[in-house]
């Protein structure tokens, strides 16, 4: 098996360019990524969260920098790419709140 992200992380930190080439990389298409979903959706506001989001600025620098780069209409551009308030527990506390309220979440009828 390979390396973890964690561990990455802490080569990219330590200056290993392979490791911050893997983030530079991965930040840049998540954030093309993100600027793409935010022009089909029309979207205020993108949070970012999970293992990978606790890299901070080695994952949000090329993100924002991608995200910029790819978002060329003016309302996508004024969709703001912020960090998981909740951090990796933010799709846990999600699901969670999905299942106690089945039956009070819009269903699409």
């Amino acid at each position: 098996t390979g390396p973890t992200a964690q561990e990455v992380a802490a080569a990219a930190r330590t200056g290993d360019p392979v490791a911050r080439a893997a983030f530079d990389r991965a930040g840049e298409l998540a954030g093309q990524g993100i600027a793409s979903a935010a022009a089909l959706l029309d979207l205020d506001v993108v949070t970012v969260g999970g293992g990978l989001a606790q890299a901070g600025p080695l994952l949000f620098e090329p993100l924002l920098r991608g995200f910029r780069r790819h978002a060329r209409m003016a309302f996508v551009s004024r969709t703001r790419v912020v960090p998981a308030a909740l951090g990796v527990d933010a799709g846990l506390v999600g699901a969670a709140a999905l299942v106690s309220r089945a039956g009070r979440y819009w269903s699409g009828d």
